[in-house]
């Protein structure tokens, strides 16, 4: 999928037609990651990383 439709589809929101209406599936969605003191929560995954890296993208916060 090119950059351009993901954008499109995160701006869609959930619920639309397209990757858009799975993208809060991702397990780490609701998750809390500890970097040193710093406490964060995944709220949506916005970007997943090329097939076979193992990267995930995802929007965190405080």
């Amino acid at each position: 999928m090119s950059l351009l439709q993901s954008a499109l589809d995160f701006l869609a929101g959930p619920g639309s037609l397209g990757s858009a209406a799975g993208r809060d599936q991702s397990d780490f969605v609701g998750q809390t990651v500890e970097l040193g003191e710093l406490r964060l929560r995944v709220r949506r995954v916005i970007a997943e990383g090329e097939a076979g890296s193992g990267l995930d993208t995802s929007l965190l916060e405080e």
